[in-house]
């Protein structure tokens, strides 16, 4: 890239100085791919920089070679703020830099002004060139004095706007610090942000298994009341159990279990089993009639395209794979729908105080399970503040103590 100045580069007779002039030259380099992007080539852009330069330099000797490459010939000269400039043109587009003549046409406009005051002030429109150069330094003294003043005023902006920045935080600190020093209003621990980890776990237990629900309804449980009762038993039960299952082998393991891994442990395994309950329902939506023919429509389309492969195996094999991702997206589109339709559906616990077919069915189930031996479980109290949820809650699962 330094094959216009070889001359002055071959002067560089130690190796101490070329290894300094080739820093400096990766430097300009990531200057430039840095201003113009990674799509532009920087070391294009360089070398005629330095081609520039040397045309500039004429017949004139260089005296002094790390001197003139370092601050001559390679930094980029500018007028403008834009930093893709160098010399009046861009470096990405070898374009004329469109900020360059804007301070070209305002300079031009303040000529042009300063010379229709010089002209205005002597007769017969005759151009006394003292008067023309002292009427032209007033008007840039004056833009300097408006540039100062606008300067002053952006530092006095951005200042307020600091102060202000400053105030925010303090107080979002101050707010956070109040916010971790509630205790928790559940069970009372100090210092918890108002819901400590045991009982945040517990919680999102009882949000679990009513998400678990949900999908097992709009999934199997669509045929009829009874359908809908038999997901509800099973998938309750399926939770409950895979809950108390983990607590069972927590404790089982010993070693000084203390009641917050005991709610975390709960809380993984409600987390998995709602997983595989939710990839059952989607391979159940994903064989359903609107995702075959999603499925059936985009192999036909991707096997139109067969022409793009080498051969028919890899096409069919790239149509396969288009249309079981365009399956199990239909299906997870059609899942969704359905979720949203029966939460829409729900009536809040405030707006309906009368139970309905879903709260009946969790009460029923809650009867047939049995509860677990209270020095081996977790509690997972459903809360009453998440009408979200299934109605009721299971008191099968008591507390352990630390």
């Amino acid at each position: 890239m330094l094959e216009p100045v070889a001359m002055v580069w071959g002067r560089l007779d130690r190796l101490t100085t070329r290894r300094y002039v080739t820093k400096v030259v990766q430097a300009r380099l990531g200057e430039i791919s840095g201003a113009c992007g990674p799509g532009v080539d920087a070391e294009r852009v360089l070398r005629e920089r330095l081609k520039r330069r040397l045309t500039e330099q004429g017949t004139l000797p260089v005296t002094d070679p790390v001197g003139w490459l370092v601050g001559r010939a390679l930094p980029r000269r500018a007028l403008c703020p834009d930093s893709r400039c160098d010399d009046g043109r861009r470096m990405d587009t070898r374009a004329d830099c469109a900020a360059c003549q804007m301070l070209v046409l305002d300079g031009r406009a303040l000529r042009s002004r300063a010379f229709a005051k010089a002209t205005k002030a002597l007769a017969g429109g005759r151009v006394d060139r003292p008067v023309f150069e002292a009427e032209l330094n007033a008007c840039w003294q004056r833009e300097a004095s408006a540039l100062a003043v606008r300067r002053e005023e952006a530092v006095r902006e951005r200042q307020a706007r600091e102060r202000v920045w400053a105030e925010q935080r303090a107080q979002r600190a101050a707010q956070e610090a109040s916010r971790q020093a509630l205790a928790c209003t559940v069970c009372g621990k100090p210092e918890t942000a108002g819901l400590c980890g045991r009982c945040r776990d517990e919680r999102r237990v009882e949000e679990l298994v009513g998400e678990a629900v949900d999908v097992a309804v709009v999934t199997w449980g669509m045929g009829g009341e009874a359908y809908r009762l038999d997901a509800v038993h099973r998938t309750e039960r399926d939770m409950r159990g895979a809950v108390e299952q983990a607590v069972a082998d927590l404790l089982a393991a010993g070693g000084g279990v203390v009641a917050e891994s005991v709610a975390l442990a709960a809380r993984l395994a409600a987390e998995l089993q709602l997983g595989a309950l939710q990839r059952r329902a989607l391979n159940h939506f994903a064989y359903q009639p609107q995702a075959q023919a999603e499925y059936e429509k985009v192999f036909a389309t991707e096997m139109r395209r067969s022409h793009l492969h080498d051969s028919v195996a890899e096409a069919r094999e790239a149509a396969e794979e288009a249309a079981q991702t365009a399956r199990f997206n239909t299906a997870h589109a059609l899942l969704d729908e359905r979720l949203r339709t029966l939460r829409a559906a729900r009536p809040s616990a405030e707006a309906d105080a009368e139970p309905d077919w879903y709260a009946q069915a969790a009460a029923q189930v809650r009867g047939l399970i049995r509860p677990a031996p209270p020095e081996r479980a977790v509690s997972v109290r459903r809360p009453p503040a998440f009408p979200g949820s299934p109605a009721g809650g299971s008191e099968g699962l008591a507390g352990v103590g630390a």
